[in-house]
């Protein structure tokens, strides 16, 4: 059996000798290139001729589209990511303000019926002690004091009515998120 694997092997090696040199010599040649490329470098790039300054000016160019290419990717990304999030917070705002508002009505309205009832008692009290006072003018001996103190207590009802109507305006103003004072 050794006899055949050697005449084999010397059937290769007698007859077509190149068969085992091209695979070495083509190995030596890549690497003896390799090493002359990397001794050539230093110094082309010292001194590059023109063939050396395109070739780095082309590998450049596909550089800087690469990071180009990069740049536009992310930020197209972030743009999509701040318009989805925007959405996002615009559909909260438009759901939650729209509760509030709802909210607001109701504790307004709520307000504004405390205001009338609270408003109309004091009138009432008012009146009746006016009423009360008005009565009692009788007992003034003196027709001008009479007169006098008659023209005070209608000053004061003028008065208790113009303040309860600018209490009024003030709320609604409140209410309309126009105050201006």
């Amino acid at each position: 059996m050794n006899r055949k694997n050697d005449d084999r092997n010397a059937y290769t090696v007698n007859y077509n000798p190149e068969l085992l040199h091209v695979p070495v010599t083509e190995s030596n040649a890549r690497v003896e290139a390799a090493m002359a490329a990397h001794r050539v470098s230093f110094v082309r790039r010292l001194f590059p001729n023109e063939e050396d300054r395109v070739v780095r000016a082309h590998e450049l160019d596909q550089i800087n589209s690469g990071f180009e290419f990069r740049r536009r990717a992310l930020q197209m990304a972030v743009e999509t990511k701040l318009q989805a999030m925007e959405e996002m917070c615009n559909h909260v705002l438009v759901t939650g303000k729209s509760e509030i508002r709802r909210q607001r009505q109701e504790f307004f309205a709520d307000q504004r019926l405390r205001l009338q009832v609270a408003m109309n008692d004091c009138a009432d009290r008012f009146n009746q002690d006016l009423e009360r006072r008005l009565v009692d003018l009788e007992r003034y001996k003196n027709p001008y004091l009479r007169e006098r103190e008659e023209q005070r207590l209608l000053a004061l009802v003028d008065q208790l009515h113009a303040m309860l109507a600018q209490l009024a305006e003030d709320f609604l103003s409140i209410i309309q998120e126009g105050v201006h004072r």
